[in-house]
């Protein structure tokens, strides 16, 4: 989709900021003279209904659907079903509580409290229509119109009570969880609600012959006109971004966009997401910074504490991205001094801790290399990657699995090294954190649970929505993303997520988030990050060098 200009954009974090302004559209839906094109349209991965929606009333989400219903306006719901292969697969495995058949039990439950609820409320139940087996339908959009004046809800949140949490992640409703999303009004909103319609329409026969026409037929035909969202104010660039792979050809606009953002990044690359490790977007951030050689490009990349990958794949192909990305850019960054490896094979003492030896090699000594396959992206996960050390005299080479690099070792960071001045900007280029809530002295960090899908890229761009960078959504999922192409709106998400983590240095983001990491705020009640180094991604370190143990057709 082609940029679109003279839009407004609100940023929203964390569940009571989202989910409270979700009540509000719904509600002025509601209160709303009845009009043809006054409505309420959702799309989305997971519903449930009976998640909290008005925390004050106490009101859930099947609750305010209906009372708009009740007042007389439409009320058009699509939902993910998972195909019936898959669905059939799980069931034979004896795999009851996989999130496919979770999430279907779900919205089936949806549908069938809510579905022709005053001849007003229609909830069609879509299934992916693409080739493959397994794809989902990952968006989540909820459109609100008023005589056919747009507004639209983007992002990560799934309708489920595990997504309600504070910004002070304090738990006040039972568990932790951090996601964003965006509040949109302007003529990006038109085609978004295309995307929407896109979906509905998949449930109208091609042929109709004979009888009454599909009940969606009428409700595909009603949508906002591009000059009913003329917004005062509105001065922000929005692109509507998609990936689907329902058509004969893919579209992996999202993809393509972070791409070439990526490519054109000069200062910095902000990444929050549940996942990266999608091959493309990785080697758009390695090319770019051997583009930018010695100069101060950095990343930062914030992802959740292994703890919630109950499987390990994804903290498997997170360490390998980490890994690969640190070493080129440790080599070419003159305050990375060494890098410390497994040596030799891992073993377990009597109370079956696991016990390795170390070895450190430094750049003054050794040159550092990856060692790739020749072979597609899309089988990377699966492949041999390896670190080559070559001896700078002796031309003596080693070689380990990027899975054996544990940390690498920077100025001020205990090995010996000039003397550094004040204020010294000695943060490494690729920065990895995970983010915790400090609860007081003697207790320990919590996790939170981050599933945000973000990107800031030079305080001028942001990407946000459905989609994880992993290779699912950038493939083949369907999934909905924007890109806000605005220094204000950029800066604003910077400083909302940078106070929510506590950090309150002087400099930009990748020196401020180094210099004012969380380690030293057990004492203290608050958000913050913690610094991490690929060893504490420790998926497989009980079984060094066998990616082949794990499972990726899920990917």
């Amino acid at each position: 989709m082609a940029p679109t200009h003279n839009n407004t954009a609100v940023f929203l974090m964390d569940g009571e900021e989202y989910f409270d302004k979700f009540r509000d559209c719904l509600y002025e839906v509601r209160d709303a003279q009845v009009d043809p094109k006054t409505y309420v349209r959702l799309g989305w991965w997971c519903l449930q209904h009976d998640t909290l929606l008005d925390r004050h009333a106490g009101k859930n989400f099947g609750q305010c659907l209906k009372e708009v219903a009740d007042q007389g306006h439409p009320v058009d719901i699509c939902l993910w079903q998972p195909d019936d292969v898959t669905v059939k697969g799980l069931e034979l495995a004896n795999m009851s509580d996989h999130f496919s058949l979770h999430t279907l039990a779900k919205n089936k439950a949806t549908r069938s409290l809510l579905h022709d609820y005053q001849q007003r409320i229609q909830v069609y139940l879509e299934k992916h229509s693409g080739v493959g087996v397994g794809y989902s339908l990952h968006q989540k959009i909820a459109i609100f119109s008023i005589a056919g004046t747009l507004k639209v809800l983007v992002g990560g949140f799934n309708i489920e009570p595990e997504y309600w949490d504070n910004i002070d992640h304090s738990r006040p409703y039972g568990h932790s969880c951090h996601d964003t999303g965006v509040l949109l009004q302007g003529p990006v909103t038109i085609d978004i609600e295309e995307e929407w319609l896109r979906r509905w329409k998949k449930q109208i026969p091609t042929i109709h012959l004979f009888g009454p026409p599909h009940p969606a037929v009428a409700r595909s035909k009603v949508q906002a006109l591009a000059n009913g969202q003329v917004i005062q104010n509105g001065n922000v660039t929005v692109t509507a971004l998609t990936t689907n792979s329902e058509s004969l050809s893919n579209q992996t606009h999202i993809r393509d966009k972070l791409v070439d953002l990526i490519s054109h990044a000069n200062k910095y690359i902000y990444i929050e997401n549940f996942q990266f490790f999608n091959p493309e977007l990785v080697k758009a951030v390695r090319t770019r910074i051997k583009q930018m050689g010695a100069r101060q490009l950095k990343v930062v990349l914030v992802i959740p504490d292994p703890l919630h990958d109950a499987d390990k794949g994804v903290t498997y192909l997170t360490r390998i991205t980490y890994a690969m990305m640190a070493v080129e850019s440790g080599y070419l960054d003159e305050n990375c001094l060494a890098v410390e490896v497994i040596d030799g094979e891992v073993t377990y003492n009597s109370d079956q801790r696991q016990q390795f030896t170390r070895a450190t090699y430094s750049k003054d000594d050794y040159v550092w290399e990856i060692d790739e396959p020749s072979v597609s992206l899309k089988d990377w996960p699966q492949q041999d990657y390896r670190l080559v050390l070559t001896h700078k005299k002796t031309r003596a080479r080693k070689e380990v699995r990027l899975d054996a690099v544990l940390r690498f070792i920077h100025k001020g960071t205990g090995q010996k090294s000039k003397p550094q001045p004040k204020h010294a900007d000695v943060a490494p280029k690729i920065q990895v954190y995970f983010p915790y809530r400090y609860g007081g002295f003697g207790k320990q960090p919590e996790t939170i649970y981050l599933h945000t899908k973000l990107m800031i890229i030079d305080s001028q761009h942001v990407v946000l929505g459905s989609a994880n960078f992993d290779c699912r959504a950038m493939d083949y999922d369907g999934e909905l993303d924007v890109h806000v192409d605005d220094a204000g709106f950029a800066n604003h998400v910077k400083a909302r997520l940078v106070n929510h983590y506590g950090i309150h240095g002087m400099y930009e983001v990748p020196r401020a988030c180094w210099n004012d990491s969380a380690e030293e705020r057990h004492q203290a009640q608050c958000v913050g990050l913690a610094r991490r180094e690929p060893e504490d991604l420790w998926a497989m370190f009980e079984d060094v060098g066998s990616s082949k143990k794990l499972k990726f057709n899920w990917l």
